[in-house]
């Protein structure tokens, strides 16, 4: 009696460990337990394929570009699936100026030619402000340099003019120190 309680108390844990992660079995039968008796009931899924997915929305655009994966073309009111081993859709399969990918409003033409301009927008101000620090910022540090030396220059002929007055000064100190007497006794 107690193996038949273990064996239906293990059956209501995996039961309940696989309907929190929401994982199912591999076998297309789902199986409920209860405390004193199993119960088991057929149950088939199907899933439908990515193309038949789209086309499940054709004559909508607007349900058939909320899917990533699908492109929808006016010219035939056709929800296919996105070409993905392609860049851009073949114009045996949609022409861009009908093609829709993402919003409705916006046909594949507008998108690629705007996008490629935001890009090459993207691109120029980056290379300007390379340019600009690389180069201009340079020129920058040289004049910087040259405004020091003349700084320097200035401020050693300050020097140089503050040491000549100060020896003149000396000089007519001394000359009146001599001439009234008050030479230092060394």
């Amino acid at each position: 009696m107690n193996s038949s309680l273990y064996v239906l108390l293990g059956l209501a844990v995996v039961t309940a460990v696989f309907a929190l992660n929401g994982s199912s079995t591999s076998s297309p039968q789902t199986t409920r337990t209860s405390t004193f008796s199993t119960t088991t009931s057929s149950h088939i899924s199907t899933t439908l394929t990515p193309e038949q997915e789209c086309s499940k929305h054709n004559g909508s655009c607007s349900d058939c570009v909320s899917n990533a994966k699908c492109l929808y073309c006016y010219s035939n009111d056709e929800c296919m699936l996105y070409p993905v081993g392609k860049v851009l859709p073949p114009s045996s399969l949609c022409s861009l100026s009908n093609a829709r990918w993402g919003v409705c409003w916006v046909n594949f033409e507008a998108l690629i030619i705007s996008m490629g301009v935001i890009g090459g927008v993207i691109i120029l101000t980056i290379t300007c402000t390379c340019i600009y620090c690389c180069c201009c910022r340079g020129n920058n540090k040289q004049k910087l340099e040259r405004e020091e030396a003349k700084f320097e220059s200035q401020k050693m002929e300050r020097k140089a003019k503050q040491d000549e007055r100060r020896a003149e000064r000396k000089g007519r100190l001394d000359e009146i120190r001599r001439k009234y007497g008050f030479q230092d006794k060394k």
